[in-house]
């Protein structure tokens, strides 16, 4: 064969290994945005005080409108206040 075609084969197989690995990379960074983000929407849930029957509720209605105070309230959704070092 010819010493052209080698490289070119060569060069093919090197770049299709880098794809692997990226993709492989892709994979694990889209998993670690998933893990992030559920740990943010668990946090925001403890904060809120939010039981799993509230929270089923409050779903139910974004999927319709934008929860608002009111909305909040009358699911009884009672946050915490966040302590802020300036206060203190």
């Amino acid at each position: 064969m010819s010493e052209k075609l080698d490289k070119l084969r060569a060069t093919l197989k090197k770049e299709q290994e880098r794809r692997i690995k990226l993709n492989n990379r892709i994979a694990v960074l889209e998993r670690r945005i998933q893990e992030e983000e559920a740990a943010e929407v668990s946090s925001m849930v403890r904060t809120a005080n939010v039981t799993p029957e509230q929270l089923a509720t409050l779903l139910r209605q974004s999927a319709n409108t934008t929860p608002n105070p009111a909305a909040l309230a009358a699911v009884g959704v009672s946050f915490e206040k966040e302590e802020n070092e300036d206060e203190v």
